[in-house]
């Protein structure tokens, strides 16, 4: 939720219903350059096409035991 609220303050989303397709548009614009910490981690990015730059995990459960197979760390925010 947070990120959401700093991606409408940077949008400047005023919650008028005749400008809802429009904020939308500028929410999801507003993600590229945000840096956000939160459950997704330290320093979480966007790129230009709006995907987040997230660490990458290959991990198996096997009789309610996890093993990490391996990682990868996110790509550089730029």
């Amino acid at each position: 939720m947070f990120l959401l609220k700093q991606a409408m303050e940077k949008a400047g989303v005023t919650g008028d219903p005749g400008k809802l397709a429009q904020e939308r548009t500028a929410i999801r614009d507003a993600l590229q350059g945000i840096r956000f910490t939160g459950v997704t981690g330290e320093n979480t990015c966007f790129n230009a096409d709006r995907d987040a730059r997230l660490p990458g995990f290959v991990i198996e459960i096997n009789e309610m035991k996890w093993n990490l197979f391996d990682s990868w760390p996110a790509d550089t925010c730029q």
